[in-house]
């Protein structure tokens, strides 16, 4: 079975350098754009909000107009601007007393930031095939996410210094790219999925849960957060963020053995109903066992939407044509989403913790009925295919212990 689910053509060196480009980009943008600004400007001051609002939609705009020249720019060159301007533009913030300086900086960072993770998605959708596409991910996952919430969870306690460190040391590690080789001459071959166009129905249908997933993540999800902070200790905060990092890791590998072997729907149907019962759950009791059990949901279901969404979703509904449009519209939701909740963050805390939960329910179930109306992605030749692997290795194992 092992040697059934870890049948990737994609090398050790192509898996190396996807695993650890992320790892680098996923918590430079948490820590950067969030933690580097509260020490450039108060917290709980108007100007943090405006800011942090304005990074993530100059993010956005760059990513969305990135993409209709991004092929022409080879990805070693954007990397090494991207780790070249991060560690400069660290260092001044830290170091110049100008505050309107500092904030350009930070801005103009959102800028080749945006370029440099467009050109990275693009590079994995060139480098994987449809067939494995989820579980590349899935195994990703399992590496990136406990990894990002050990980083999440340490952060908010450093000093100015040493979170700028940290993030040098984050741009640092995309230079692994300049140590591997990369011959475009192996990309593999394109399968005849790869010139798939599809509706736009389909299009918006998959892209409806990412938006409500994506808001609820931003908004709704921080006063259930808020509640759990204001009424434990901070011994079982550290067991629950445990917790839910367990349950990304295992929604992140489970998720993209799921949607490689029985279809993209039927992973996220899983994830979004983990997720609304994880929300009742909270709502019903306020006993920090069932908070234990419900962040151990939450979990799963972001290590399942984080996987599914960001990699494979908007490489399978692209083709050779479309496919740095679709990924940047993908990729967008997330930080246009952080610009609502950031809008609305004074709002949420005089939500009641019964009132978040029912609406995010509501929320997930009507997220469902796209789901469930949309065509699967995964062509149902490569699932007949897994299905027959899967059947003869079940063959195999039982002639082995009867024969």
């Amino acid at each position: 079975m092992s040697h059934l689910i870890l049948n990737l053509k994609i090398s050790k060196n192509y898996f190396i350098i996807v695993t650890v480009l992320y790892l680098a980009l996923l918590p430079w943008y948490y820590i950067f754009s969030y933690n580097i600004l509260k020490f450039i400007v108060s917290e709980s001051s108007e100007r943090f909000v405006i800011y942090n609002l304005f990074f993530n939609l100059a993010l956005s705009l760059t990513i969305i107009l990135g993409s209709f020249s991004i092929e022409k720019i080879n990805i070693k060159f954007i990397v090494y601007l991207w780790v070249i301007f991060s560690i400069i533009g660290i260092v001044l913030i830290i170091t110049i007393p100008f505050l309107n300086l500092k904030i350009v900086i930070y801005l103009f960072l959102s800028i080749i930031y945006g370029l440099t993770l467009l050109s990275y998605f693009i590079f994995f959708w060139k480098f994987t095939t449809i067939g494995e596409r989820g579980r590349i991910a899935g195994f990703m996952g399992l590496i990136i996410l406990p990894i990002f919430s050990i980083f999440s969870a340490l952060i908010n306690n450093l000093n100015f210094i040493t979170t700028g460190y940290i993030c040098i040391f984050l741009s640092l590690l995309a230079f692994i790219i300049k140590f591997i080789k990369i011959d475009e001459s192996i990309l593999f071959k394109r399968e005849k999925i790869r010139e798939f166009n599809p509706e736009t129905k389909t299009i918006i249908l998959y892209l409806i849960p990412w938006i409500i997933f994506s808001l609820i993540n931003s908004t709704l999800a921080k006063t259930v957060n808020y509640y759990v902070w204001e009424h434990f200790a901070y011994s079982s905060l550290i067991y629950l963020r445990i917790s839910q990092l367990i349950g990304s890791s295992i929604g992140a590998l489970i998720g993209g053995i799921i949607a490689d072997f029985f279809g993209r729907r039927l992973s996220l149907v899983f994830g979004l109903s983990m997720y609304g019962i994880s929300s009742a759950i909270s709502g019903l009791s306020r006993k920090y066992e069932l908070f234990l059990l419900a962040f151990t949901g939450n979990g799963i279901t972001w290590g399942i939407f984080l996987t599914l969404y960001s990699f494979v979703i908007w490489g399978d509904l692209s083709n050779k044509k479309t496919y740095p449009f679709r990924y940047s519209v993908g990729i967008i939701i997330p930080f246009l989403s952080t610009c609502i909740g950031v809008l609305f963050s004074p709002y949420l805390f005089q939500i009641s913790l019964t009132d978040a939960t029912i609406l995010i329910s509501l929320l997930i179930f009507i997220s469902n009925i796209p789901l469930l109306l949309a065509p699967e992605l995964l062509p149902s030749d490569i699932r007949e295919k897994i299905h027959l692997k899967l059947y003869l290795y079940l063959v195999k194992l039982r002639k082995r212990k009867f024969p």
